[in-house]
């Protein structure tokens, strides 16, 4: 959060100054959406206004999650947690709680500064729910590191392997029993690439550490989780927390999981293939450098067929044919135009029109989710429909004559199914009830749809939670009639599923043996057959209209890919499989939820414990690392009389119901910083920083003071953003000061002087985004600007009078960024800017300029790039703005200061990966990964006059300014270090090398 308001406050700070401007994409917060409060014993729950039984819903989960975790860690949190439920994705990736822009790929959030909660929903209650007590997890530690450190002094809070911090929350949400999480240890265990703890980041943290936590509740009990996480927190390395708890050192603990998951995995591999023994590979991960090529669908003559693809590093849509006898190639570019911005990657999917020539398709957009008609001959989005009252548009299918269509749309807190008529864009709804209704597929004759609901329960499920023990099943659902049909009945989670012509098979996807594969079902005979029999894990899968072939996404080998094989339906094995059933369509899902238990959990007073003297904390630290009984006291434990947590035992007695509240906007501290000294001489000197916002982030106010002895020459400025609706707004008011000294001539010949000049005024600012890549921004500054000149001596003395003006300065910016990003700058797409600000005065600052910059990428060969820039300016009037040829936004090898009121620049990068990394042994072990490099040309030249500008001179450059160099780059987080040598030259000679070193991305 403080990053967020500090970077917006510097962005109207610098807007003060010349050629101010930044790129970016764009956070568009669609729909003015109000929110209602409930406050319970140990959370303010936060939900879309008018969804209050979601509200109540949502704050028994909460409950419920915060005594399951506090089992877990045995201490009570101090401080009250915010939770903020969005309605959608879309809402949720809007959010203006933190400043980065969110991807699909983020499911939510914990922010440490006020520790609030971020959640979006998505349909499924059941995900909901470990999503929630995932990210509990983050803000139970994060509140514990306020309470708990209190109590002991002698345990500091210290900071966890990334594969810890992550893996402990997902244990302790889904215990290691998700087949679809431990797909990724089977794959890595399959495939030899299970590298060690310390060494996993990204995605794979989060499931190796799920998976390690797990292996030790098997096998040295559950409690043995939580002293462990206390043992980290208090010791000083990994190795002597595992002698604490384990009496092993952390190596050997490590591999004793290592040789467990051969053989919890190694009798899979036994009785299933890897996907090239019985299937044709049409993808290829290793080679374009995707990892998700997903829901392939057969065209109607079966001749080809068209899937998802992130190739080339954006989510497209591509197309491949039969027989595979010519590459797949792409047929829409996604992520890169207002039309498709994002899709939802697991709950989108494509689907045929029955000409064969147009398929429809939902893509993410800044106005909403839009159904999408692509002609895949011409490449070209022929139709948009934006379905009403949709917060989201997931999987989707076109009926047998094409009239209309059948999605899974999110409406409020639930998703249902509704029928869409092509012809009238009327919409039916299908279902209506608070089960995750998902991948709808029309019968051959139209009459009835197969989809996937996550309506039947698990009765053995040993998980916890209110709907831990859902599972997702088959239904069919007669359209004339509105008959619902179970079909199938699995104790685990069924996807994709798709009847055959005849409408007499069913083939879904399913987990058997804790590996998903493509399953048969026989609706008239009955029984069930295997299709498939692969490692690691079958996705989603579609079958050729004449049932003789299908396409499957299957994950193996660190990436899903494109798989085709031949079917003989003949030959399929069935075994017994129960009957299909009627079912009841009311809706039963909270039926088992008592909303009265909510009034158990109303706000109250919050005590807290006395605070242990030191002698009995290092007592108490070895009472949790060594208990007689996990985390239990003997009741004659004097220390339990001094840290009685019985305050927030689970409530036996009913208090004030709690409340629904409107949100209103209360202001909190985000950040403070600075310093203040005082000098006789010159008085109070020091700076000052505070930010404040209100716990939705839409509003922000920033005070910046640079205090130098007097008021007037003091830099000060008072910020106010308002960020809740689509525009954009920002006041604010300033009093900045600027002084530089210079070198001029004299009646003595030379002498130094110094120019002060102050500028104090009001500014507006505001920016609308079209959408997620596009923006325009309109600032206005009214100022007034005073300047003087000094002599400088033994004293300053003043040689002319005050320079006054009163200034006016509109700007108006146009702002295109679809750029994506390596580890150093970015790679692929191409942004511009084009600025235009003036200068309007009764002094002598009165300028027109025009600037225009223009950057493009292309990466090829999944990590290398060239990238290509332009930059144009041009400024008129009485006091022409100066540009400046060297530095970054110029030639880099120019040494001198070289300046014009007109300015063109062309440059050309290559980047390319350098060394993937350094190890050194002496005198520290170090690894240093993922350090690239880049060799540039850059030429350009700033002038004033054009009757004077010669670029060349004979066979020599003249105004024309030629560089040339290269450099490697290292990310280091939070800024990338770069290192330059770079040469100039005119053509003829070639000056010594110039050493650049940056802290600022690639351009």
């Amino acid at each position: 959060m403080k990053s967020k308001y500090i970077a917006l406050i510097l962005l109207l700070l610098y807007t003060v100054g010349a050629f101010a401007y930044y790129f970016g994409q764009n956070k568009v917060n669609v729909g003015n959406e109000k929110w209602s409060v409930l406050e319970t014993m140990h959370f303010d729950i936060y939900y879309p206004k008018g969804e209050d039984e979601f509200g109540r819903l949502a704050a028994l989960m909460a409950e419920e999650t915060y005594y399951t975790l506090k089992e877990q860690f045995s201490f009570p949190v101090g401080s009250r947690i915010p939770i903020m439920f969005y309605g959608s994705k879309s809402t949720f990736q809007s959010t203006n709680i933190i400043y980065p822009l969110l991807t699909e790929g983020i499911g939510g959030f914990t922010e440490s500064l006020r520790n609030r909660v971020a959640i979006p929903f998505e349909g499924s209650y059941s995900d909901l729910e470990s999503l929630l007590a995932h990210e509990l997890t983050h803000a139970y530690i994060n509140a514990l590191d306020d309470s708990v450190q209190r109590a002991l002094s002698s345990m500091r809070p210290r900071s966890f392997p990334f594969w810890f911090s992550e893996g402990l929350p997902e244990f302790l949400s889904l215990g290691g029993e998700n087949d679809y999480n431990n797909m990724f240890i089977l794959d890595m265990v399959v495939n030899d690439k299970l590298v060690g703890l310390e060494n996993i980041g990204g995605y794979y943290a989060y499931r190796m550490g799920e998976s390690f936590l797990a292996f030790i509740a098997q096998h040295y009990g559950r409690e043995k989780v939580s002293e462990f996480y206390y043992a980290l927190r208090s010791m000083s390395s990994m190795d002597i927390a595992s002698q604490k708890v384990f009496g092993l050192e952390f190596k050997e603990l490590e591999s004793r999981w290592r040789y467990q998951l051969k053989r919890d995995f190694w009798p899979l591999v036994e009785a299933q293939i890897i996907p090239a023994e019985g299937m044709e590979k049409r993808s290829d991960s290793k080679k374009d450098g995707s990892y998700l090529n997903l829901v392939p669908r057969f065209s109607p003559d079966g001749s080809r067929y068209v899937y998802f693809s992130n190739s080339n590093a954006r989510h497209s849509i591509w197309m491949g044919t039969l027989h595979g006898l010519s590459e797949p190639k792409r047929i829409l570019k996604g992520e890169a135009s207002a039309k498709t911005e994002e899709f939802h990657y697991f709950r989108a999917n494509l689907s045929w029109f029955p000409d064969g020539k147009r398929v429809a398709f939902a893509a993410k957009t800044a106005s909403g989710d839009r159904i999408h008609v692509l002609d895949v001959d011409r490449k070209k989005i022929v139709r948009s429909i934006a379905p009403t009252g949709m917060s989201a548009i997931y999987e989707l299918d076109l009926s047998p004559d094409g009239e209309s269509l059948v999605f899974a749309g999110q409406q409020g807190m639930r998703c249902d199914l509704f029928l869409l008529d092509l012809a009238t864009e009327e919409i039916t709804q299908l279902t209506d009830d608070l089960y995750n209704d998902l991948q709808p597929r029309f019968s051959s004759d139209g009459k009835r749809i197969i989809f996937a609901s996550e309506r039947s329960r698990d009765l053995q499920s040993t998980r916890r939670g209110m709907f831990a023990d859902l599972v997702t099943d088959i239904f069919s659902l007669e359209l004339e009639t509105g008959e619902l049909t179970r079909l199938t009945h699995e104790k685990q989670d069924c996807a994709y599923p798709q009847l055959d012509e005849k409408g007499e098979t069913l083939y879904y996807v399913t987990y058997e043996g804790g590996v998903s594969n493509l399953f048969a079902l026989d609706l008239v005979q009955g029984g069930k057959a295997r299709v498939t029999n692969v490692l690691s894990g079958v996705y989603s899968a579609d079958v050729a209209p004449d049932g003789r072939s299908l396409v499957a996404a299957n994950f193996f080998d660190g990436s899903w890919d494109i798989y085709y094989k031949d079917l003989n339906p003949a030959a399929f094995e069935y075994v017994d499989h129960p009957s299909p059933v009627l079912v009841d369509t009311s809706d039963k899902l909270l039926e088992n939820i008592d909303f009265g238990d909510l009034d158990y959990f109303g706000k109250r007073s919050r005590q807290r414990p006395k605070r242990v003297n030191p002698a009995s904390s290092h007592a108490l630290r070895d009472q949790f690392l060594n208990p007689p009984r996990p985390f239990e006291y003997a009741p004659e434990d004097s220390l339990q009389l001094m840290l009685d947590f019985s305050y927030d035992n689970r409530p036996t007695q009913k208090t004030e119901p709690p409340q629904v509240k409107p949100y209103r906007a209360r202001f909190s501290l985000d950040s403070l910083w600075g310093g203040l000294a005082y000098s006789p001489a010159v008085g109070t000197i020091g700076a000052v920083e505070l930010s404040m916002s209100d716990m939705m982030g839409h509003h922000g106010i920033g005070i910046n003071a640079g205090v130098a002895g007097k008021l007037d020459e003091s830099n000060l400025s008072l910020s106010y953003l308002y960020l809740k609706q689509r525009m954009d707004y920002g006041i604010g008011a300033f009093n900045l000061n600027d002084e530089f000294y210079f070198l001029g001539p004299s009646s003595q010949g030379e002498s130094w002087y110094r120019y002060h000049e102050r500028r104090s005024g009001l500014y507006f600012l505001m920016r609308y985004p079209f959408s997620r890549f596009f923006r325009a921004e309109f600032d206005n500054m009214f100022y007034q600007r005073k300047g003087s000149l000094h002599a400088l001596g033994d004293s300053l003395d003043l040689l002319q009078g005050q320079d006054k003006a009163w200034v006016y300065a509109p700007g108006f910016k146009l702002v295109h960024d679809n750029a994506l990003y390596g580890s150093t700058g970015p790679l692929l797409g191409w942004r511009a800017m084009y600025d235009l600000s003036l200068s309007l005065s009764n002094g002598s600052v009165d300028y027109v300029t025009n600037y225009l910059d223009w950057r493009s990428y292309t990466l090829f060969n999944k990590r290398y790039a060239i990238a290509l820039r332009g930059i144009a300016g041009i400024s008129e009037g009485k006091s022409p703005q100066r540009f400046s040829l060297g530095g970054y936004n110029g030639i880099r090898a120019l040494s001198e200061n070289i300046s014009g009121n007109k300015k063109a620049v062309a440059a050309a990068e290559f980047r390319f990966p350098f060394f993937e990394y350094i190890s050194m042994a002496f005198p520290l072990p170090i690894t240093i990964p993922n350090i690239r490099g880049s060799m540039f040309a850059e030429l350009g030249t700033v002038f004033d006059d054009f009757k004077s500008f010669q670029p060349i001179e004979g066979s020599r450059l003249k105004d024309l300014k030629l560089g040339y160099g290269f450099g490697p780059r290292l990310d280091l987080g939070y800024f990338v270090l770069s290192f330059d040598v770079t040469w100039l030259t005119d053509l003829e000679t070639r000056s010594k090398p110039t050493f650049y070193i940056g802290l600022s991305e690639d351009f």
